[in-house]
């Protein structure tokens, strides 16, 4: 397998990536034009740029953990599945603002929306995986794979994030299709998501398509902090806060600290231990309209892991912090007003409570044990009192 890739940013060649020497090399094209960067933290330039490993703009597009185990079992002896191998591997189907060449038009178009969401799903998740591998550039440990649909409503091929539960996180598609309820109920933005009937797959939109399916921008904390996927849980919400205000447009500043104030709230009262740098980013079309990304993978880990922490730190310290900490975080470091940061928390806790209702109606119905672990926990989450919160009465601290 050739050890370079042409590198293409929205349709024409921006340049090339290079592995030797156990090095990186990109090296953009001596005709590409500014609009042409790669990353936010890669600007045109004539000096290439020399890293020890992959680049965290093109690492972004690599699998991990369950994904990246099957195409490394079903390629090791046919190829190199190294980092470099696998993005080689994944390259002519990667749909996205930065390409690799022309992608692949040989998608299937006979799975249908309606057939994930009612259709019979036992071996479903294991069928997607052996058509999609190789056309899932998802990061994440959870088993994911990325799947072309026909949504009848709309008659057109859409991109869709298929999310199975797994044996050693029993009930997560139900665990993240709450928790993204509440998240939308408390006017955060969330791609379009769906729960299948039999509550084993947890379906999202791809939300880095415009309305007519041109790829937009993505970049995550990760690449924008030049940290490799390793260091993700190293850092601070204070460095994403910073990281907004250094790369989002003036136009969208304050919006995009308002968005992430909340969903920093929503991690902390959903003890979602797992906000790392991978799942905060900021999309955009062009330079002149970069803001935060729609929130996503968000689930409440202390349901599987009783005393899991926070993902990064918060004010120096991984615990799970109270209203009157987090609303001093919203007026120090996201610049809020102080009535601003209350009526942010307001909207957060505005949501819980609607997602407390839905998860104590589903507690009188029929469950299996998992799905009653899960929304039990949820519901003992949600019984504090928002103006009396203390984290340190709740599991996971």
């Amino acid at each position: 397998m050739s050890n370079e890739l042409n590198v293409r940013v929205e349709g024409g060649a921006a340049g090339t990536l290079v592995g030797e020497d156990q090095q990186f090399v990109f090296s953009y094209a001596p005709d590409a034009s500014p609009d042409q960067f790669v990353s936010l933290t890669m600007p045109v330039r004539f000096r290439d740029y020399v890293h020890p490993r992959l680049h965290p703009v093109f690492e972004m597009h690599l699998p991990e953990g369950y994904l990246l185990s099957v195409i490394k079992k079903q390629f090791a002896k046919l190829t190199e599945t190294d980092d470099f191998g696998v993005l080689s591997l994944l390259a002519p189907s990667i749909r996205g603002r930065v390409h690799y060449g022309v992608a692949d038009s040989g998608l299937p178009d006979d799975l249908e929306l309606d057939h994930l969401l009612y259709g019979n799903n036992d071996g479903l998740f294991e069928e997607l995986v052996q058509r999609f591998a190789l056309r899932s550039a998802l990061s994440g440990v959870q088993p994911k794979v990325l799947a072309r649909v026909e949504n009848k409503a709309t008659l057109k091929l859409e991109d869709y994030i298929v999310k199975s539960s797994g044996a050693e996180y029993p009930a997560l598609a139900l665990n993240e299709y709450c928790c993204m309820l509440a998240l939308k109920n408390a006017g955060i933005p969330v791609p379009e998501f769906y729960l299948s009937e039999d509550e084993s797959l947890f379906i999202m939109k791809r939300f880095d398509l415009t309305q007519e399916g041109l790829p937009m921008g993505f970049e995550d904390m990760c690449v924008l902090q030049a940290k490799s996927r390793d260091d993700k849980y190293s850092g601070s919400y204070e460095q994403v806060a910073k990281t907004i205000k250094t790369f989002v447009n003036p136009r969208f500043k304050a919006e995009s600290l308002r968005q992430f104030f909340k969903m920093v709230v929503m991690n902390n009262r959903l003890q979602n231990g797992d906000g790392h740098l991978k799942n905060f980013g900021l999309i955009y079309e062009n330079v002149a309209s970069v803001r935060l990304a729609p929130a996503y993978d968000v689930v409440s880990t202390t349901a599987y892991i009783r005393h899991d922490v926070a993902a990064l730190t918060l004010m120096g310290s991984k615990k799970w912090w109270n209203r009157k900490h987090l609303l001093r975080f919203g007026i120090q470091v996201c610049d809020l007003t102080a009535g601003q940061a209350e009526r942010l928390f307001d909207e957060c806790e505005a949501g819980l409570s609607e997602l407390k209702v839905y998860v104590q109606r589903r507690l009188k119905g029929p469950l299996n044990e998992d799905q009653r672990n899960v929304l039990a926990h949820l519901d003992e989450l949600l019984g504090s009192d928002p103006k009396t919160f203390d984290a340190a009465k709740c599991p996971g601290v």
